[in-house]
This record gives structure tokens, sequence and C-alpha cells, in this order.
């Protein structure tokens, strides 16, 4: 099938050119080679394409006519050629990108409108999952991993990574005394109330570091929720202390409505990856979207 392809595109080139030596000229070919590959389709067709004189080349009637069919097929095959160069140095197509749920509505969502303003011809799929998603099973271009890589396999870009604070209200500070340090949390002094991540089953059991030694300090208070957006309306509303991603109170910190507390005793700051699969292309869609998340990201 490969040779038959080959061989009808050095037809048309023939055809083309009308002389099997300017023909092989432009093919970078042998005189011998164009004139083989046309006898070749002769054998193949068993019809006379060519009627060739000292002076002039001319097709037949079936040759015209094959001729058309040829060059047809050979357009298509340039214009395919085209289409995949383009989309290797023009942003176009859709990118397929994953995150976990909060993250990916924090801080990739805000982020999409200007990508897509920027590249008109780009669409952009944000699939927002806590689940481990399979990049090549399921045709995924970037995920957004926060946490130690487990995909070795996978290549990847760093970006800023996630700290982890300790946030309360100034209204509930005003009524509860900053903790000075993690074991006044506890549930057993009842000294604070704790809004918890209802969508982790270990979300009452809070991480703190003193002198590199792990503090674990079991939690309690009136409201749990799954929802980032939802944690910060309740810490505003002074319901209690939250334990949550800086990236989700940047704001409210600047504004003074929200301040942290035990700073020294917090965590070190999670890393967060674009991962990406191995691909020998990978075209300008995809390239352009890393390079702009991992721009945005590591501000």
């Amino acid at each position: 099938m490969l040779d038959r392809f080959a061989d009808m595109a050095i037809f048309a080139a023939v055809m083309d050119t009308g002389s099997f030596t300017r023909a092989a000229q432009q093919l970078e070919l042998s005189k011998s080679a164009v004139s083989k590959a046309v006898a070749r389709l002769e054998t193949e067709l068993q019809t006379k394409l060519l009627v060739r004189t000292t002076r002039k080349l001319s097709p037949t009637v079936a040759g015209s006519d094959f001729y058309q069919h040829c060059r047809e097929i050979v357009q298509e095959a340039d214009l395919a050629y085209e289409h995949i160069g383009a989309m290797r140095t023009t942003p176009s197509g859709r990118v397929t990108l994953t995150a976990p749920v909060n993250y990916g509505a924090t801080r990739i969502a805000p982020l999409i409108p200007h990508l897509l303003a920027t590249y008109p011809q780009l669409d952009v799929d944000l699939q927002l999952t806590n689940r481990l998603v399979d990049l090549v099973g399921e045709k995924v271009d970037i995920a957004i991993r926060c946490g130690v890589l487990k995909d070795s396999s996978f290549y990847f870009r760093r970006v800023a990574p996630l700290s982890i604070v300790l946030a309360g209200s100034k209204g509930y500070f005003a009524s509860h005394a900053k903790p000075k340090h993690p074991h006044e949390l506890s549930y057993k002094f009842g000294l604070h109330q704790c809004i918890t991540d209802s969508a982790k089953a270990a979300d009452k059991l809070w991480r703190f570091y003193e002198d590199d030694q792990l503090i674990q300090v079991t939690v309690n208070g009136r409201f749990a929720v799954s929802d980032n957006r939802a944690m910060r309306a309740a810490l505003l509303a002074d319901l209690g202390l939250a334990y949550m991603p800086s990236y989700s109170l940047n704001e409210m910190i600047a504004a003074g409505q929200i301040e942290t507390a035990l700073d020294d005793f917090m965590p070190q700051p999670v890393p967060v990856h674009l991962l990406y699969p191995e691909r020998k292309y990978t075209t300008a869609a995809v390239t352009v979207v890393l390079d702009y998340l991992q721009q945005q990201l590591s501000q």
C-alpha cells in the first residue's frame, strides 16, 4: 500500500512537470526510479498510462483519468501534513486538564478565561475530581497533582507548592484567644471550634510540627463541610478555625478579614506538579497551556 501511494505520487509529479527528468529532479530521485514507478503502475493496472516519444510525453485517456485521482490523493496527504504541522505550531484544538476539586476550582478555573482569549482556536476541558485519573487511558493531556508524585513514567513541571495554614476570622479571635500551641486545639480542652473537611475521613486529625517532631491533634467542631468555598464562608461567619490551603485564603488574609495562627508549627508545603504523558510530538496547544499554567501557578 505504501509503495502504491509513492508510485502514484511519482506519476502525479511526472504529469505535473511533463517530464521524467524534471519529476526526478523535483522528487530528488533518479530518472530510472521514476520510470520504474510508472512502469509498476502500468503493470498493476494492466493499462498504458503514458505514451512516450523522443520529443513528447503524453497521457493516454486512462492516464489522464488516473492522474486526476492521484492528484487528489496527493493533495489530501499534503493537507493532512499541513494540518498536523499547524497543530504543532499554532495552538488549536482541545486540551483536557484534570485537577483536584478545590485546587482546580480556586486556582485553575480563574486562569482559563485569559488563556482562551489569548488563543481563539484553543478549547479547554477542565475536569475536577479527587480521583487519581489514568492520563493515558482517559486521554487527559495535563494533570495537576498535589502531593508526592507516584507516576514516575510521566513528564512533569514543578509549580509553587501548596502551603497549609491555620486560620480564623477577626470576629472569632475577638471571642477566642489565639492558640499558642497545637495542643490547645484538642477536643479534650474544648477551647476552640474547628471546621473540618467532611470529604476526608481523617480530617479531624490535624498535623503540626515542633522541632521537626510530628504533633497530631484530634479536633472537633459543630460544622464540617466538603468544599473550600463553603469553608471560607464558615470562617467569615466566625464558626471556628480552619486548617486549609493558603491559596484559598490569600485574598481574605491580605484584606484583613482572616488571620492565621500557629505559623511556626505548620507542616512543610505540599509539592504541586503539572503532569503530562510522554509523547514524542507535543502539540502547540498542550505546550502553551503547560507554559501558561507553569507561569501563573509559580507566582
